[in-house]
């Protein structure tokens, strides 16, 4: 490209240059090249107990290499029936070993995506809990201290209490509010939202649920075990190669930097990560998890345990099926993962990155039974320009109305669907629509309409 300058203020030469140098420096391939994010979002609070276990050394690496999406406010380590101090226990220095090799691919991290904290940021997190033994919850403790601090700051938004081994420091850290500051039960209430992997302990059942019954607690009880170490007996043939060891050691572990090496598989392939359920459930893909545990998402599907007695959520099924709430998603998250892995090694140019989905249509409608609903992501982009495809889909289980609908132009930006004529006044019919680049990895974001059946006006 040829640029002719005529007789000008040098001022204006000054411009003309400096854009010049502005236009190659966005071009050229370099470590520096990226794309500005989008638009900046609030993000979760997050704190994370864990025992230790080996699973939870693997579920932290994919952890840190999301630690962009989260605001990270405590690492802690706690106990559970099958780990506590002097009980198969792994020390209270394995996470900050993990942050260290975090620390060696920082600097790739942060080119592509704004909101990774800082190596010294997530050592501050780090806290030892009540580990003296299971279900312990009577000592004084910085990490139980630490959720206390959070749970009664003023920040907004929810935290997210992740409970990888037993509640036992998160219970601890409730009575303390009880007792200590009982004005705050309700603030607390409304705050907090705990996500149990398990139910690793006593103090759950026996102090956590009877004495907050307003608190949210989602219980995958069962349902993390499609991402632990029984994976191979519950996830289905076309979802278990990306479990596999080929595709672990060609997407993860080999070559993607000192972080994917500290991950921990079995004879090459995944061994087990039963506890990133319960922070996939934070990471905004567009399926709206966080606005009600039945919706469902990569973190799985919940129902609620006893209505109108307690604000617990257990595991939901779907299509008869406890597991698929999770492996449903399985390629979309894994392919994330290897994405995430990319980035600790390349650059923004040489990396894929996540489309983003630009919903037009409303994300809640109301139609009456046998109207047309347009549904549309026309405007959807890609930050690495790469192709886009779509797939719209019925999400049957959180909706009310059980029956088939009608998409047409499923495959397109721009479908619509038909209300069916059987369907009753207050059903609700959730619709997905896919989002996908033609990056290596393809990666996919949702947006999800959910359409309530109501009488003409």
């Amino acid at each position: 490209m040829k640029l002719r300058i005529r007789r000008r203020s040098r001022t204006t030469i000054g411009i003309c240059l400096a854009l010049v140098i502005a236009a190659i420096a966005l071009f050229s391939e370099g470590a520096n090249a990226q794309i500005p994010p989008a638009q900046a979002k609030a993000r979760p609070r997050v704190i994370a107990t864990t025992d230790g276990e080996i699973d939870d050394r693997c579920s932290m690496v994919r952890f840190l290499m999301y630690a962009n999406e989260w605001d990270v406010e405590g690492l802690i380590y706690s106990s559970s029936r099958f780990h506590w101090l002097g009980q198969t226990w792994s020390g209270i220095e394995w996470i900050n070993s993990q942050i260290d090799q975090y620390a060696r691919v920082y600097d790739h991290l942060k080119q592509h995506a704004d909101g990774y904290p800082t190596p010294e940021e997530l050592k501050r997190m780090v806290y030892v809990g009540n580990i003296g033994n299971v279900g312990e919850m009577e000592q004084e403790t910085p990490g139980a201290d630490r959720i206390v601090r959070v749970l009664l700051d003023d920040k907004p938004g929810p935290v997210y209490l992740q409970a990888w081994g037993g509640t036992n420091t998160i219970a601890k850290a409730l009575s303390k509010i009880q007792k200590e500051h009982p004005t705050q039960i309700e603030k607390v209430n409304q705050k907090a939202i705990v996500y149990i992997i398990l139910d690793q302990d006593e103090t759950f059942r026996k102090y956590i649920e009877p004495n907050w019954p307003k608190l949210q607690v989602l219980g995958s009880f069962r349902q993390f075990g499609v991402l632990a170490y029984a994976w191979s007996r519950l996830i289905p043939p076309p979802q278990r190669v990306f479990f596999e060891r080929p595709w672990l050691e060609g997407n993860i572990t080999v070559n993607r930097g000192a972080l994917a090496g500290a991950y921990e598989p079995d004879n090459g392939a995944f061994r087990s990560e039963g506890d990133s359920p319960s922070f996939m459930h934070q990471i905004e893909v567009g399926l709206r998890s966080l606005e009600n545990p039945s919706y469902g998402g990569w973190g799985g599907r919940f129902i609620q345990e006893k209505p109108g007695v307690t604000n617990v959520w257990k595991e939901a099924e779907d299509d008869g099926n406890l597991y698929k709430p999770i492996w449903r998603w399985a390629e979309a998250f894994q392919s994330d993962w290897a994405a995430r892995a990319d980035w600790c090694v390349k650059t923004y140019r040489d990396a894929n990155h996540p489309p983003i989905v630009n919903l037009e249509s409303p994300k809640d409608l109301d139609a009456a039974p046998g109207a047309s609903v347009k549904l549309s992501v026309k405007g959807s982009t890609d930050p690495d320009g790469d192709k886009l495809s779509y797939s719209w889909w019925q999400y049957r289980e959180p909706g009310t109305y059980k029956g088939e609908v009608s998409i047409r132009n499923a495959d397109r930006a721009v479908a619509s669907v038909q209300i069916p004529t059987d369907a009753k006044l207050g059903d609700t019919i959730h619709l997905i629509a896919e989002v996908s680049d033609a990056g290596k990895p393809a990666l996919t974001r949702y947006a999800r309409v959910i359409v309530t059946v109501r009488g003409v006006n």
